[in-house]
């Protein structure tokens, strides 16, 4: 028996997948002497086989598939080995497969995987009386677990495969909406900067794809692990078992980092596009401002934050409302996230800590058809870079707490394209300070 055991052996070795099934049918049929031998998957649902690897007359064969009902292999679902050394076709007279072929003896045994469920047979058929029971069943016995860790290996190589071809799929549509909306803003002409544009979606986008790269990595190193235990037959239950969960937990963290990767790319389309169409009303600016900032608050408290807006008599205009509320929202949530947190942060003067946080709003009217805006607060202002880059979409001093950089790129685009005007960021002692100036718009739509 050990000289059968070391034959299979060696011919295995180094060997996997459809090769290692190949090899081992083969190897096994031979040396128990068999008419027939086979490796099958069952079906629970339709408790059914379908061979994964059929030897007939030592020689590979067609794969067929069969009921298991009113068949010996139905004994083995249960996770029961199955011998008849002799007169099986008779004990099982419904079994065209045993009739036909004029099957004497028959021998299985489970293949039963680490949650002990059988998930197929390795079955030996003979034409006559086979009396080797104990060697035989100790042969495919022997060999059933090796079996059983490559049909699970197989398995979870084309669950991978699926699970990688889906995110492929999905990143490589988000990538050709990117490139269709790149064509989108050169056709319309609307935004200048496209190329600063596109270098600040790939920088940030190669954080998550580049720990998406790394967990490749990992789970390229899993499966060198796993060929490494099945060249050298030392494969175990346990060692699938953590394959399977170092690859879960490999693509969970690759899942999320490609869909971080589709929603910056889906950020920059919204960036890009036009915005949606909104209409036209005629407003009364101060009071306008004033019903913005009330639904505002709670963005200034948790930095204690007063808010103060300074307005003229009534100035009456024709404009975007939604978009005012827009560039209001960003340049306040620019002020509270950078301003406000970094003038603590940064500052050591006991009297600037102690300070009022505080946002001053003016509103003035230039001509008949155009206001200027003054927006200042008294954080800790923006560096020498900043003030440079303020404007540049993906541009942000705070990316290490989360922050994209989108904001104040979106406040210029919106000034530019819907309202009709323009903004530039002032130089002070301290804080921030933008002035931006809009013009009214008779027009039913614009864009």
């Amino acid at each position: 028996m050990l000289t059968h055991i070391q034959e299979i052996i060696d011919r295995v070795s180094n060997s996997y997948g459809d090769e290692f099934f190949t090899k081992i049918t083969l190897a096994l049929n031979k040396v128990i002497s068999a008419d027939y031998t086979f490796i099958a998957r069952i079906n629970s649902e339709t408790y059914s086989c379908k061979t994964e690897l059929l030897v007939a007359n030592g020689k590979i064969t067609d794969n067929l598939e069969f009921p298991l009902n009113k068949t010996p292999c139905a004994n083995i679902a249960a996770n029961t080995i199955c011998f008849h050394p002799k007169n099986v076709a008779a004990l099982f007279p419904e079994d065209q497969f045993l009739i036909e072929f004029k099957i004497q003896a028959y021998l299985a045994v489970p293949l039963v995987n680490a949650k002990q469920k059988v998930i197929g047979l390795l079955v030996a058929l003979f034409k006559a009386e086979h009396k080797n029971e104990k060697e035989s069943v100790a042969l495919l016995q022997l060999f059933s677990g090796r079996i059983t860790a490559e049909l699970q290996r197989l398995d979870y190589e084309i669950s991978l495969e699926k699970k990688m071809s889906t995110q492929t799929q999905e990143l490589a549509k988000t990538v050709k909406e990117l490139q269709l909306t790149q064509q989108q803003l050169a056709e319309s002409e609307k935004m200048s900067a496209l190329g600063k544009l596109v270098a600040g979606v790939s920088h940030e986008v190669n954080t998550p794809l580049g720990i998406a790269i790394t967990t490749h990595s990992i789970m390229a190193d899993e499966l060198k692990k796993l060929k490494n235990k099945l060249d050298s037959n030392s494969l175990s239950m346990k060692d699938m078992e953590s394959f399977r969960n170092n690859s879960d937990s490999a693509l969970t963290m690759q899942g999320e980092n490609l869909n971080r990767a589709k929603n910056l790319i889906e950020n920059f389309k919204k960036t890009a596009a036009d915005q949606n169409q909104l209409e036209i009303e005629t407003l009364d600016i101060g009071q306008y401002y004033h019903k913005v900032i009330s639904t505002l608050r709670s963005m200034l408290k948790p930095q204690n934050v007063t808010l103060e807006i300074n307005c003229q008599d009534t100035i009456m205009l024709a404009t975007y409302p939604g978009v005012h509320a827009q560039i209001l929202t960003n340049l306040i949530n620019n002020s509270v996230k950078h301003g406000f947190v970094n003038n603590k942060e940064a500052s050591t003067d006991t009297d600037n800590i102690n300070q009022e946080n505080k946002i001053i709003i003016e509103i003035k009217q230039l001509a008949a058809d155009e206001v200027e805006v003054i927006y200042s607060d008294n954080g800790c202002g923006l560096s020498k870079e900043a003030q440079q880059h303020v404007f540049e979409p993906f541009f942000t001093t705070a990316r290490n707490q989360g922050g994209i950089g989108l904001g104040m790129s979106i406040v210029f685009n919106l000034i530019n394209q819907k309202i009709n005007g323009s903004i530039e960021l002032k130089n002070t002692n301290s804080g921030a300070r933008f002035h931006y100036k809009f013009k009214e718009n008779n027009s039913k739509y614009n864009g």
